[in-house]
């Protein structure tokens, strides 16, 4: 699993952590704010080298354990997997992070990943199961 994705255009991502925080960075390159990290060092394959992100959104307080995956889907919902055995839906609104979608109970046990592939969601978990969601829009 992973706990950083970035948007599809590549301008930002999305990170997630074990103290149920999701933090949305964009570029940036302004001299007075504190980087978190350049992309040279977090990886990121389509940005120019040394790119700089700053954290400009940050949610909490939607999981009460910690958050294990995230993925942002091409359409702009960020899906979230945590071990409360839910799996939530986020969409961006300007700088506004809001709660697009709760699945409560979406498997027996820790949800340890999630993936979008279009409008379907595939989600995996500590009850050795995989399954498909469909986002409905």
């Amino acid at each position: 699993s992973s706990g950083i994705n970035a948007e599809y255009g590549g301008d930002k991502f999305v990170s997630c952590s074990d103290d149920r925080t999701l933090r949305i960075w964009c570029k940036d390159d302004t001299k007075n704010t504190k980087y978190a990290c350049k992309s040279s060092v977090c990886g990121f394959p389509h940005s120019p080298q040394n790119t700089k992100y700053a954290c400009k959104s940050s949610v909490c307080g939607f999981h009460n354990r910690p958050i294990y995956d995230v993925s942002w889907g091409r359409h702009g919902y960020i899906a979230t997997a945590a071990g409360d055995n839910a799996i939530r839906v986020f969409e961006q609104q300007g700088s506004s992070v809001l709660l697009a979608h709760l699945q409560e109970d979406a498997h027996q046990g820790d949800v340890n990943c999630v993936r979008w592939k279009g409008n379907l969601l595939a989600s995996c978990g500590d009850d050795e199961t995989v399954r498909i969601w469909s986002l409905e829009t």
